[in-house]
């Protein structure tokens, strides 16, 4: 019996041991103008056995222009972060026919990052350490067992600590420690080498403080206003999740539509009296409703002058909905027109800002909208974007007249937000 030979050459190209890469993004928000960025390193194989680090520095900051005078006060934020992700998992599944089945891997997180506003100076360090596997070939998980966060304000103004005494808000600016566990879940069917309809779906839940609370309940651990402290500092206990669900579209080559919904909800309980500021949702920039600059937006139909320069409005509960339809016009230039639509909103009804919190019987009247158009340059290796946003509808305007081309003419100085950034916005 004849034995049959192919004889082949197999070549392989290896992968760039080490890399840096630069990203910078930049806002002008109503006159706001923010410039961002960062620098990474990138090594595959640190340690020899395919291990990935990676090292990121960043730094942004935004002026903040106060009322309408040509008075300008400066946020900067800067941080670094390192990870190591490690092509197995070290504990507990060791097994190499594991290994084959479910590509796992470890990572371990290390990051501090430092934020001076106006108003006030605060630092966050985080440490995580984590699972991911690939169960099927669409179908991934992650979970995080530890992730510890330190959240520390060295410094808040006289007026800012006025402004919040006695509110809910209160609590979120606290010296506080977030010890969680997390998972995600994520489906995502997208095949990259060919351009065809595909849904990406993640949902997201994590607990904090109740490995805690139950250890301090048990041997009457010290207190304080209330609650328990860990290391001097209380220690924070919430639950929170979120979903995220896209659907893309293709029609032809360089003609697509995207259809993307989102919504999260965190309760706060037992040691904690708010969720955690870190912890807490926000709406409007680059990536969410266009037509409103990040974190003006809500919650509801809160507003209140003397709050524009804190720039701080943040939520319990987030619903979101996007539509996008992208084209591609010549070169690398694609264009894209966008209907965005959302709001935040609070979920306790102590919260004192007026029209902030959640009713299931009239949120809808809270919707915030807006429309606009976007162009983005494709380099192939990253995508440069710049998006236009106008408002349509402003929940914080009186009943009757929040639909503003209907109502009076468009002022491009209070109504239009222009983004830039990179990457696609989702």
């Amino acid at each position: 019996v004849g034995i049959n030979l192919l004889d082949c050459i197999i070549q392989l190209t290896p992968f760039t041991r080490q890399s840096y890469t630069m990203e910078v993004e930049s806002t002008n928000s109503s006159g706001d103008f923010g410039l961002g960025g960062n620098i990474s390193y990138q090594n595959r194989n640190i340690f020899g056995s395919a291990e990935i680090f990676d090292l990121k520095l960043k730094g942004g900051f935004e002026t903040l222009r106060e009322d309408d005078r040509s008075i300008f006060r400066n946020t900067y934020e800067y941080g670094v972060e390192g990870n190591l992700r490690i092509p197995k998992f070290l504990l507990p599944f060791r097994s190499v026919d594991f290994i084959k089945r479910y590509n796992p891997h470890t990572s371990l997180t290390i990051a501090y990052n430092f934020q001076r506003r106006p108003d006030y100076t605060r630092t966050i360090a985080n440490l995580s350490f984590g699972y991911h596997w690939q169960v099927a070939p669409h179908v991934t998980h992650t979970i995080k067992p530890i992730e510890f966060n330190a959240v520390h304000i060295p410094f808040a103004t006289p007026a800012f600590l006025d402004l919040i005494r006695g509110t809910l808000l209160e609590h979120s600016y606290q010296n506080h420690m977030i010890a969680e566990t997390n998972y995600s879940f994520v489906f995502n069917n997208q095949d990259i080498r060919r351009e065809q309809d595909f849904v990406f779906f993640r949902w997201n839940f994590e607990f904090a403080g109740n490995t805690l609370a139950a250890f301090n309940n048990i041997t009457n651990g010290r207190r304080e206003n209330d609650s328990y402290l860990l290391f001097g500092t209380e220690f924070a206990q919430f639950f929170r999740s979120d979903v995220d669900l896209r659907y893309y579209q293709y029609f032809n080559n360089g003609n697509s539509l995207v259809y993307r919904f989102f919504a999260g909800a965190g309760v706060p309980y037992g040691n904690s009296q708010a969720m955690p500021l870190i912890k807490r949702y926000f709406s409007g920039g680059a990536n969410s409703i266009r037509a409103w600059h990040v974190r003006s937006l809500g919650p509801g139909s809160f507003y209140d002058e003397t709050d524009l320069t804190i720039l701080n409005r943040t939520g319990d509960l987030k619903l979101e909905a996007n539509l996008e339809y992208r084209f591609n016009l010549f070169w690398v230039l694609e264009g894209a027109l966008f209907l965005d639509a959302g709001n935040i909103w609070a979920i306790d009804k102590r919260d004192e800002r007026a029209g902030a919190v959640f009713d299931f019987g009239k949120f809808y009247q809270d919707i915030a909208i807006g429309t606009g158009f976007g162009t983005r340059f494709d380099f192939t290796f990253f995508i440069f974007r710049v998006d236009v946003g106008l408002k349509l509808r402003d929940p914080k305007l009186m009943p009757g007249n929040r639909w503003i081309p209907w109502n009076r003419n468009l002022d491009l100085g209070r109504d239009m937000v222009v983004n830039i950034g990179i990457g696609y916005p989702f």
